[in-house]
């Protein structure tokens, strides 16, 4: 019954199936080609377009709770150091007695710490675009890294306490109270100099001085010793707001203790402030915006500093990691008295050239910044003293940045710690010390190199990942549009063409269709118990005339059509 089916399938019809059948085949080949190389080709034109590394870094670096970003804020990864060389005066008494003129002294160190800093308290708001803080910072001891245990080393050192209370004195009070005060210092029996070890200098010594002031005075002098790490570093309960959603300034400070100027510098309101008092704007080092203006310059920010310090592009290099990098150097006036973020003199002496005073930030005691070694101050100073061996390239503070992402790959900031002193007619007890500028140590604040998996990430998105996106974008457009090429060539013009056999006789290729049919439909009806309903019969037929472009049976029969 199968086999008169189709015996009786008209010629005609049988050549529209298979036109069918050759376009489905073929044809859908050619237009699915077509369809897969334009869709590579505008994958490949939409990632050069949008740039999907920006986006992605953006995602990744983006401030939010748990995030890569937010973390490295909370608790810093950079691994920063501050190196200490104390002064100790090898001719004190020779110097107060009158036999010399000049004080002697030899740097000791160095003494290194690290410095370990937390963000407490983290919060991100996102309605008004700003994060805010609460900065701790305490010092670590390396003993490995120092020149010897700061409890085993002893200097001979100007007494930082009764300099400070005795000049703070001459400053604030007249002459009877300088009287009084110099008759209670002499009574004490303080000396300008004294012998201690660098631990006390640093963490603090006892002195009476100190004792009666903070009895008598405990809302200005709330210590019982004094050190001078230990007054730099000491415990405070400060606050800082950070600016994210200006994109220009991101991760500069808003404020810090709610003032966008520092209080202790004289700030009041904006309009009549300077640079030197300024905050806002300010950046502290963490982070920088990405994709960092070249030549603009930078504004460091450093609490234990009092003031902000000008940091000038001065040039863009390969650095050892092989990232590309900017380098800003402390501006040569930094701390000049004539530079625009010199802060206005809070009393009638001014500090002289090259020194900057942060009296304001610390108890009013007369503590003057400088450069290292008395770099680039008034000559007069330099001359009362003999070792002092300043060197521009040792003793120069730098800060390099990765511009495209923002962040920093090393910096080192250099700063002498300093005793200004001055005296009251009413109070003689620093004569011989009187308007000089004694040196009392320097520090060095540096990070060589950011954290691995800082490095891993600037690695990878600056020199790994950058050739990688280009070699695929090229690739996919490549491909698009060779696929897309040969398709629409397939579909305009066909591969298949309908040509006569030449090497096989007519009747024989007959024949061979006329077995291979046969056989199918023996087969087809071999596997079934019983007879078939006509679609199913309809539906058989149509797979027996489902042939490639290359079976010789679809000549056969398009011959077989032309002769009936």
């Amino acid at each position: 019954m199968v086999v008169g089916t189709l015996q009786h399938v008209p010629s005609k019809g049988r050549i529209s199936i298979m036109k069918i059948q050759n376009f489905t085949v073929q044809k859908r080949h050619s237009v699915i080609k077509l369809s897969y190389g334009l869709l590579l080709m505008v994958i490949g034109v939409i990632m050069a377009a949008i740039n999907p590394l920006e986006i992605t870094t953006n995602w990744f670096l983006g401030m939010r709770e748990g995030s890569f970003l937010y973390n490295m804020w909370e608790n810093p990864t950079y691994e920063l150091f501050s190196e200490m060389w104390v002064y100790n005066y090898t001719n004190t008494e020779e110097y107060l007695s009158g036999a010399e003129k000049i004080l002697r002294v030899k740097e000791i160190g160095p003494f290194t710490y690290q410095e370990i800093r937390t963000n407490d308290n983290l919060q991100i708001d996102k309605d008004r675009g700003v994060m805010t803080m609460e900065p701790h910072m305490r010092l670590r001891f390396l003993p490995h890294l120092s020149v010897s245990d700061t409890k085993n080393v002893t200097v001979n050192i100007p007494n930082v306490a009764l300099l400070a209370i005795s000049t703070f004195v001459a400053d604030k009070l007249g002459y009877f109270a300088n009287a009084g005060a110099y008759y209670s210092m002499s009574a004490l029996g303080s000396k300008l100099f004294k012998q201690m070890t660098v631990e006390d200098l640093f963490w603090g010594y006892h002195d009476p001085i100190v004792t009666i002031a903070n009895s008598l005075l405990p809302g200005w002098i709330d210590f019982k010793e004094i050190g001078l790490l230990d007054r730099f570093y000491a415990e405070r309960n400060d606050t800082s707001e950070v600016e994210l959603r200006n994109a220009s300034r991101r991760y500069s400070l808003n404020s810090w203790d709610d003032h966008v100027g520092l209080v202790e510098q004289g700030y009041t309101d904006w309009n009549t402030s300077n640079l030197c008092n300024r905050i806002k704007g300010s950046y502290e080092g963490l982070m920088m915006p990405a994709n960092y203006e070249k030549g603009l310059n930078i504004t460091v920010f450093r609490k234990q500093a009092c003031r902000n310090y000008p940091f000038n592009f001065v040039g863009e290099r390969t650095n050892d990691l092989g990232l590309n990098s900017y380098l800003y150097q402390m501006d040569p006036t930094a701390f000049s008295t004539k530079s625009p973020y010199a802060c206005d003199c809070t009393y009638k002496n001014c500090p002289p050239e090259g020194f900057v005073d942060v009296s304001s930030c610390y108890y009013g005691f007369p503590i003057a910044l400088s450069k290292p070694h008395f770099m680039d101050t008034d000559p007069v100073q330099q001359a009362n003293f003999e070792g002092m061996t300043p060197d521009p390239e040792a003793h120069k503070s730098h800060f390099e940045l990765e511009p495209v992402v923002g962040a920093p790959l090393s910096f080192a900031i250099r700063i002498q710690i300093n005793l200004a002193v001055r005296m009251s007619e009413g109070n003689p007890i620093s004569k011989p010390l009187k308007d000089k500028v004694l040196p009392l140590m320097w520090l060095s604040m540096y990070c060589k190199q950011p954290p691995s998996d800082v490095v891993t990430l600037l690695r990878l998105r600056l020199v790994i990942a950058p050739p990688l996106i280009i070699t695929v974008e090229v690739l996919l457009f490549l491909i698009g549009f060779f696929l897309g090429a040969q398709g629409l060539h397939r579909v305009w013009k066909p591969k298949y063409k309908i040509v006569q056999p030449k090497d096989i006789p007519i009747p024989a290729i007959r024949r061979k269709s006329a077995e291979r049919r046969r056989s199918s439909v023996i087969l087809n009806m071999a596997e079934n118990d019983a007879f078939k309903d006509d679609e199913e019969l309809a539906k058989e037929a149509v797979s027996l005339l489902a042939i490639n472009e290359e079976d010789n049976e679809f000549v056969d029969l398009l011959l077989s059509s032309d002769n009936e």
